[in-house]
């Protein structure tokens, strides 16, 4: 995506005036759209329109208002008003508001263009955004469902607990970190979403979810005396009202709860994750990274951030994947790594060989209750992070679909 480096909207704007260029300008204001002001909604909502571009450059601007400018090359005018057609009808179809939009073309309108965006001192600044994948629009409109059902929504009947072992002594496992997960598994069945095919979707869902978890840990888990975990994405962490939610929960539970980071995030802006594994341990909280491959041990860059943990995510048939967990061990140390998703007999017999002592997952949960690590098959998973090649390999088997409206599914109550 073709960034405006060290150019502020109007900076660039003033240039086009000057210096008019083939392009195309779509402008658009939510600000008769609810929820708007939501700062990952509103990047949903851009995204979608980017992804009607494709892989094409693109400079994108996000303006008081809440307002979007896009600018891209003339040739793709009738791909920004399409998409801009779509999404007014996909935000009226759910009760999300009315949208208003207009297209220019820059060369003969660039003066025109910058009149309408507003006077200088209304601009902050200008920022340019990461390319998003093009989205059907069904997929957007079953975001927009989940935003409204999940906005301020009780999930505990959804959240599922799974235990971090310590084999430090093979003779009296001990749980050290329960980590509290919402089940993909039945989110998927109970709202009808296509969760393990579709990436996109996913991430969208489980972002919403990061502060259902943090309400659920404010409100239902005050008396829990346990170490406990929850996933969060960097957008949660690093949106102004994060301190709001964090400060819902008392300082010395704070203290008990670790924030668990994507390493796949540290790839995507290592600096938002410095920033927000900085804020998190400024409010307290511990900070741990998972998804982390076994390849990516040994070069693994954190930014200087202290961990409290590394979760390495075990996928069967790695080759050297216990010479890679050997490596972690000594990198991070046996109090450290946590063999993540260890399902499976060769998986915790094979960090053990490694030297590993911490391990999540269900084999792990077998040898600590005393039984045989490859005893039946496991739970399903309880994420909302896997990558879509480690997902398809296993095609679930079809669930029978709850009636009743989306309420009604999401919280187990069809007829």
């Amino acid at each position: 995506m073709a960034q405006a480096a060290g150019h502020g909207v109007l900076a660039r704007l003033a240039a086009l005036r000057d210096a008019p260029e083939p392009l195309a300008a779509l402008l658009v204001d939510f600000s008769g759209i609810e929820h708007a002001d939501d700062p990952r909604f509103s990047l949903t909502l851009d995204h979608y329109l980017e992804s009607w571009l494709g892989a094409r450059q693109r400079e994108v601007f996000r303006l008081p208002g809440p307002r979007l400018l896009i600018l891209a090359p003339a040739d793709t005018a009738p791909l920004l008003e399409s998409g801009a057609q779509a999404l007014v009808q996909v935000l009226r179809q759910h009760g999300f508001g009315a949208m208003r939009f207009t297209t220019w073309d820059v060369t003969r309108d660039a003066a025109r263009l910058a009149a309408a965006v507003a006077p200088p001192e209304a601009l902050d600044r200008a920022r340019a955004l990461a390319a998003a994948e093009r989205v059907p629009t069904a997929a957007l409109g079953q975001v927009l469902e989940v935003e409204r059902v999940l906005h301020g929504a009780d999930i505990e009947s959804l959240v599922r607990e799974q235990t971090v072992w310590s084999f430090a002594d093979p003779d009296q496992p001990e749980p050290v970190l329960t980590e509290l997960a919402v089940s993909m598994e039945e989110l998927e069945a109970r709202l009808d979403l296509p969760l393990r095919r579709d990436a996109w979707l996913r991430h969208e869902v489980f972002a919403r979810l990061d502060r259902g978890l943090m309400r659920h840990v404010a409100r239902d888990r005050l008396h829990d005396r346990r170490p406990l975990a929850i996933d969060l994405h960097t957008a949660t962490v690093l949106d102004d009202r994060f301190s709001e939610l964090a400060h819902a929960i008392p300082a010395e539970m704070r203290r008990r709860l670790t924030a668990e980071l994507a390493c796949w995030e540290t790839g995507l802006s290592s600096e938002r994750f410095v920033a927000a594994a900085t804020r998190l341990a400024d409010l307290g909280f511990a900070v741990a990274v998972d998804h982390v491959p076994l390849a990516a041990l040994g070069t693994l860059d954190l930014g200087g951030i202290e961990v409290a943990a590394v979760k390495a995510l075990w996928v069967p048939g790695i080759p050297d994947a216990e010479a890679l967990l050997r490596a972690g061990v000594e990198r991070f140390g046996p109090e450290r790594l946590v063999l993540w998703r260890c399902e499976r007999p060769d998986a915790f017999e094979t960090g053990r060989r490694a030297g590993v002592a911490l391990f999540q997952g269900h084999a792990a949960d077998a040898v600590a209750h005393g039984q045989a690590a490859g005893t039946p098959e496991p739970p399903p998973r309880s994420r909302g992070r896997t990558e879509p090649e480690e997902i398809v390999a296993g095609e679930a088997p079809e669930v029978e679909k709850p009636k009743g409206g989306v309420l009604a599914r999401l919280f187990g109550r069809g007829g």
